[in-house]
């Protein structure tokens, strides 16, 4: 059991306390966790993060080059696998990356924005 993270805080319950999450929405947390903070950046573990932060957002393999990303980044996480990586680029140096993962509780999708260069 975790407790919920809403836009980098913890998420109240009606009760005024930081609401607990647990099955696939806390396998889906950590997985979150793991793909938004630059690896590196975590100085009590700097293996945990990805690598997204450095995706250079088009070319043809742009696909295949973000599930890399994604798997390395996923990797220690045990109860997840990845099936499907689509990173959709936006303009103005922004893409939309829509993973669909497979845990032990069923299939979760996480959807999130990045922001890099554009090759």
């Amino acid at each position: 059991m975790d407790t919920k993270l809403e836009q980098g805080d913890f998420e109240v319950g009606e009760n005024g306390l930081p609401r607990s999450v647990s099955g696939k929405e806390e396998l889906l947390q950590r997985a979150t966790i793991r793909l938004t903070v630059p690896r590196g950046s975590f100085s009590y573990d700097p293996a945990l993060g990805s690598k997204l932060h450095t995706l250079v957002l088009s070319g043809p393999d742009l696909n295949a080059r973000a599930r890399e990303l994604v798997e390395e980044a996923l990797a220690p996480l045990p109860g997840i696998s990845v099936e499907q990586v689509l990173c959709t680029p936006l303009g103005a140096r922004r893409a939309r990356l829509t993973i669909e993962l497979s845990t032990s509780f069923g299939i979760g999708t996480i959807t999130m924005e990045l922001t890099g260069e554009e090759g």
